[in-house]
């Protein structure tokens, strides 16, 4: 919401929208499009002032990252039919790190994309062949890949030659793949639950906002689905973060302010042992109440760098089956 009151309602005087504009009329820029990390109603509500050509969102074949949890559907999957209707670029955000982590996928992850395709591969077709499979025929545009060296491009590239030359087969194994991936998430949770977890869960949307809550348990529920564990703990560790700069004696927006940028990306601080969260579980189905609670602390337990995890018991298929990465840090900076 800050940052759409900069580009729209500007507190402090001209509207960054504005600027955009004379840049415009001046020919330097041609189409204007926004990324976001928000929820889904936030992302709506900017494609709604018609002032876009193109929008850069989270939406993956696990999830939709910081957005999970909300919308009508648990994720960016109405922003994605709002953007086909008012015809609209669609661009895709890190499909293989917020995507899942596919670079590194869990042992389970990988025997269920196997043997049609290794899971980054099936990170890449699921969402080329989107328009083939999608019932309201919405497909993706681009997909923005972040390469810390130049055969990080590898993937995406065999991947998309691969579609290309083969489309009708592709399409038939990703659906194969996403039945079994399905299949495996309503073994491990439960169809019901599959159906209806984030119904009434509160995420980030105001400066009042200090729990994503709804991305909590969507990190509960592809560790049991898919293993993805080393995924989550990379996700939790940002709300670990923001909670060791967090002041409890000062108002929600005032912390945020502090923090600004980084909540920008992922809002949102860890959960708290012994802390009573009740009170904001007021619009959550009373048959979901205990379970979103459990699933809270669940993924405190086995992701937070702040719990003990000396007796957890980790399964091996929620284990990592091998990591692409060469070498696990960046090229030095010289």
């Amino acid at each position: 919401q800050y940052h759409y009151d900069l580009v729209f309602n500007n507190p402090s005087g001209e509207n960054l929208m504005d600027i955009v504009r004379e840049y415009q009329e001046k020919g330097k820029i041609r189409h204007v499009g926004f990324s976001s990390h928000g929820q889904p109603g936030l992302i709506l509500k900017c494609i709604e002032t018609d002032q876009f050509d193109y929008a850069n969102i989270h939406y993956h074949a696990f999830g939709s990252y910081t957005a999970s949890g909300g919308g009508l559907y648990g994720g960016n999957e109405e922003v994605m039919r709002i953007l086909k209707k008012k015809e609209m670029g669609i661009f895709i955000i890190s499909p293989y790190d917020k995507g899942g982590r596919l670079y590194a996928p869990s042992k389970k992850l990988r025997s269920l994309t196997l043997p049609e395709m290794e899971p980054i591969s099936f990170g890449s077709q699921w969402l080329f062949s989107h328009q083939d499979r999608d019932k309201g025929n919405v497909g993706v545009h681009t997909i923005s890949v972040g390469a810390a060296r130049p055969s990080d491009l590898d993937e995406p590239f065999v991947a998309a030659i691969m579609y290309s030359l083969n489309k009708t087969d592709i399409v038939e194994k990703v659906d194969i793949i996403s039945k079994r991936l399905r299949d495996a998430e309503i073994e491990a949770l439960g169809e019901d639950w599959v159906n209806s977890w984030w119904h009434g869960v509160p995420n980030c949307y105001t400066v009042d906002d200090a729990y994503q809550f709804g991305q909590m348990v969507w990190l509960y529920n592809v560790i049991k689905a898919w293993g993805m564990l080393d995924f989550a703990r990379d996700r939790y560790e940002v709300f670990d973060g923001n909670l060791k700069k967090w002041n409890f004696q000062m108002p929600v927006h005032e912390n945020i302010d502090k923090i600004r940028v980084a909540w920008g990306y992922m809002p949102g601080i860890a959960y708290e042992p012994n802390k009573d969260y009740t009170k904001y579980f007021k619009e959550v189905p009373d048959k979901n109440k205990e379970r979103v609670l459990e699933a809270i602390e669940f993924v405190w337990k086995y992701c937070s760098k702040s719990s003990d995890k000396s007796s957890l018991h980790i399964p091996v298929e929620w284990t990592t089956a091998y990591d692409m990465r060469p070498w696990l840090e960046f090229p030095k900076q010289n």
